[in-house]
């Protein structure tokens, strides 16, 4: 059984009290699935815990973007805006924070302010998606004020488009001069709203990553193989979109799911069929039953054989 969205209407237990989410998740199903947030999935896992209920969770997170010095910061803004503005953000695997190298920050919103402007020249126009519900958007609206509040500089990707409060339409905007202390650095935003930090070297940006929880997606541009190799060996996440974004989590032949408090567990493909598969093991003996041999006593036969097995296993 499989419940939950890509953002779970009820972020932890006590906003959803005993309605319908937790009462859903104490039923004995022989496995449930759960797509939402890391909040929501502890008690749905310890619902399931009382059952022995096995449980897949897919839980998000927030995923970085990292665009090396050696990629081009056109083609990186291209496909970094390509799925920031997809569902208007709305999704789990979606870039939650981007790291650019110092000093091309301003040069990745010219790029992407010009993306924006081609791609959504109206946002009214039904090509851009709205905020799910009137509490997600209220949310978003929160984490940018509180964003502003502590010196955030938001930067529109459409300059000049207002949105549409009543439709829930919310221009996306990128952030500038974040720090750990804004709830947009905190949790998954999930929404149009893009932080930008800027780094000197590499080391700056996995230490920063592996400092926190694991994220459900992971995406690096740069042709650099070793470069590759080192984010890959040195990080760890549910999946990874190298040269681009989201890509990885359509791939079915590609295991999909998080680590540690991005999830657990893996579907698509093959390893969606045994997640959701019982593997019943069944043996059937033969006309000639071996053990029989090695019955006790232990003297004669059966010592002989095991001097033999044990000699060979030398």
């Amino acid at each position: 059984m499989s419940t939950g969205t890509g953002q779970d209407q009820f972020s932890d237990a006590s906003e959803d009290g005993q309605s319908i989410g937790p009462l859903f998740t104490q039923l004995p199903f022989n496995h449930l699935f759960f797509t939402g947030s890391p909040q929501t999935g502890k008690a749905v896992m310890a619902n399931c815990a009382a059952n022995l209920t096995p449980v897949t969770l897919e839980l998000g997170g927030k995923s970085p973007a990292i665009v090396a010095p050696d990629y081009p910061l056109q083609t990186a803004a291209e496909r970094i805006l390509w799925v920031k503005m997809l569902n208007a953000g709305q999704i789990c695997t979606n870039v939650d924070y981007l790291f650019v190298p110092e000093g091309q920050e301003q040069a990745f919103i010219t790029h992407a302010q010009r993306i924006v402007a081609q791609r959504y020249p109206d946002l009214l126009s039904g090509d851009y998606t709205a905020i799910i519900d009137q509490r997600q958007y209220d949310r978003l609206q929160a984490m940018l004020q509180d964003a502003i509040d502590q010196g955030a500089r938001v930067v529109p990707l459409c300059p000049g488009q207002a949105g549409d409060a009543g439709r829930r339409i919310m221009p996306p905007v990128a952030l500038l001069n974040v720090h750990d202390g804004m709830q947009v650095m905190q949790r998954e935003i999930f929404g149009p709203l893009l932080p930008i930090r800027s780094y000197r070297n590499l080391d700056e940006v996995l230490h920063y990553i592996n400092e926190r929880p694991n994220p459900l997606a992971l995406y690096l541009f740069s042709h650099s193989r070793p470069l590759q190799e080192q984010v890959l060996s040195q990080t760890l996440s549910g999946g990874v979109t190298l040269n681009d974004t989201l890509l990885h989590a359509g791939q079915h032949h590609l295991p999909f799911g998080g680590v540690g408090h991005s999830g657990m567990g893996h579907y698509h493909g093959r390893e969606g069929f045994l997640t959701f598969s019982k593997l019943r093991p069944v043996f059937q003996q033969g006309l000639l039953r071996t053990v029989s041999f090695l019955q006790p006593p232990y003297g004669g036969l059966p010592s002989k054989m095991l001097d033999i097995m044990l000699w060979r296993n030398r």
